[in-house]
């Protein structure tokens, strides 16, 4: 069997195939030639064919894949039963029959997951380790932050510890500088699988023991990093890694950031200084910065000896930090909205305590697609809209949400009944047959995934024989569960962007609420 792999979007798979005649002495009939994936491809020439002795016949066919759930979704439709991970690899078989006998040949396709990131505003963050004496060791490791659930999802590592995370726009990469304290730093590139590689040694004036912690990504993609040893600024090439300006800003008495983020309106820096406790903004190629006159305020009370470790900028402006409280400020574990007129900062979600921590997400537009859209899915389960009243009133004022033949949603109460309902004992107590909770199940996701393509255009799949005129059975939502399921499973790698402002998840008040429905 020949093994492949794809890990960019979209893609095209070109499967070649040759059937050979290896009789030693006369010519064979070949009478068959399928491939039950390639059903759109024509095999030029046709069977039934001679094949001379020492002869053969080679087909090629193109199977285009859009993006990574597409690639995985094949292994549903899986022609080698033996294949063990249908939402990891698919197995395409080639099938040749002859006048005297039938053969194979096998491609087994791996579908790893996109090593480009989305371009949105989802925050992604970063995690260096430490050392006995205190530097940055590797592993580090990548996670998405989710700002409604206050969690960090691991997406991988790399064994170089690095700092001052950046999300370009342009190629849809993360870059950082790789620095331990002790040898020179390296630009890096980050990809969506936390994997790191090396671009270029990292030329600037400051000494090789400079931990660099900022980054952040220009409009023209260019990188920038910023040390807090001697406070210089350095621009790169993320093509070449050549630096492009070198500069300092301030002095460690004055100005001290742990990160910065590019404010796609005025393309200004932004970062919170540490030195004055203020908001404080950064010209990114004079090196010069201005603090906001007022000090800055968390929840109303002053900050006192506060760091922010991270700075994320969205795409529509909107500023947030992550950073220590009042009560410990040598714990980073409070997300920040930021009010860019006072510097006041107020805590939208409390999450984990990070150490060398970064953030990053992006604020620019990407480049036009090229070959199609590839953007991966954002979906969420139905714990997601039974626990979210914003999230899930944003799904209904679009309109009633049709269950097919089971029903239809129109209240909130209602929707909550559906999401919340127990498949094995209804609200009065009673036992619910198998074919009953297997109802209650298929409208949980058939609600859920309405609302994942309502709030998240997550295009819901089309199913058959749902249609309201006909009659509920175990051989038509059996399918219907497994294919649901695995819809609004698929887009749980990303997070919520932060312009859905989802700050809080309460499933206690979705549970009361709940009214359930009769199916």
């Amino acid at each position: 069997m020949k093994l492949a792999t794809i890990n960019t979007y979209p893609n095209t798979l070109t499967f070649t195939f040759s059937a050979t005649n290896i009789h030693p002495t006369l010519e064979s009939i070949l009478l068959l030639a399928e491939d039950p994936l390639l059903t759109a491809c024509t095999l030029t020439p046709a069977p039934p064919l001679a094949v001379p002795v020492g002869g053969n016949i080679t087909y090629q066919c193109t199977f285009p894949v859009p993006n990574f759930e597409a690639c995985e979704a094949l292994g549903l439709l899986d022609s080698n039963p033996s294949t063990p991970d249908d939402t990891v690899s698919f197995t395409n078989v080639f099938n040749i029959g002859w006048d005297s006998g039938s053969a194979q040949d096998t491609v087994n396709v791996l579908c790893a997951q996109e090593r480009i990131l989305s371009c949105d505003d989802t925050v992604y963050i970063s995690t260096a380790s430490s050392s006995s004496s205190g530097l940055p060791v590797g592993p580090s490791r990548l996670y998405v932050f989710d700002p409604a659930s206050a969690t960090l999802a691991l997406q991988g590592s790399t064994s170089l510890p690095y700092n001052a995370l950046a999300f370009n726009h342009v190629d849809g990469f993360l870059y950082a500088i790789n620095s331990d304290g002790v040898n020179a730093p390296n630009l890096i590139r980050v990809d969506a699988n936390g994997s790191g590689n090396i671009i270029a040694p990292l030329v600037t004036g400051a000494a090789n023991t400079a931990l660099w912690g900022a980054g952040a990504i220009l409009g023209d993609g260019s990188f920038l990093g910023f040390e807090i040893t001697s406070n210089h600024l350095v621009r790169v090439n993320t093509t070449t890694g050549a630096t492009l300006s070198d500069v300092v800003v301030g002095t460690p008495a004055n100005f001290r950031v742990a990160d910065f983020a590019v404010n796609p309106i005025n393309g200004l820096l932004y970062g919170f200084n540490s030195a004055t406790q203020r908001v404080t903004i950064i010209n990114p190629l004079l090196g010069t910065h201005t603090d906001f006159v007022l000090p800055t305020r968390i929840n109303g009370v002053l900050s006192v000896g506060n760091s922010m470790v991270s700075a994320v900028f969205t795409s529509a402006g909107e500023l947030f930090f992550y950073g220590s409280t009042n009560a410990n400020v040598n714990l980073a574990n409070t997300f920040y909205s930021v009010n860019l007129v006072t510097g006041a900062l107020t805590t939208v979600s409390t999450g984990p305590t990070t150490q060398f921590a970064d953030g990053a997400t992006c604020a620019f537009p990407p480049p036009p697609p090229v070959g199609g859209n590839g953007t991966p899915m954002l979906t969420r389960d139905h714990g997601f809209f039974g626990s979210s009243e914003e999230a899930l009133s944003q799904c209904l004022a679009q309109g009633p949400i049709s269950l097919g033949n089971l029903g239809t949603v129109t209240t909130m109460e209602n929707a909550l009944g559906v999401l919340w309902a127990n498949p094995g004992i209804a609200q009065n107590g009673e036992v619910r047959s198998d074919f009953e909770a297997l109802k209650v199940r298929v409208a949980r996701e058939l609600l859920t995934a309405t609302c994942n393509e309502r709030f998240f255009g997550a295009k819901a799949p089309s199913l058959t024989g749902m249609e309201a005129w006909v009659a509920p059975s175990r051989m038509m939502l059996e399918p219907a569960l497994k294919l649901l399921e695995k819809h609004n499973r698929s887009g749980q790698r990303r997070a919520v962007p932060l312009n859905k402002k989802i700050w809080k998840l309460d499933p206690l008040l979705g549970q009361e609420r709940a009214v359930e429905p009769r199916f």
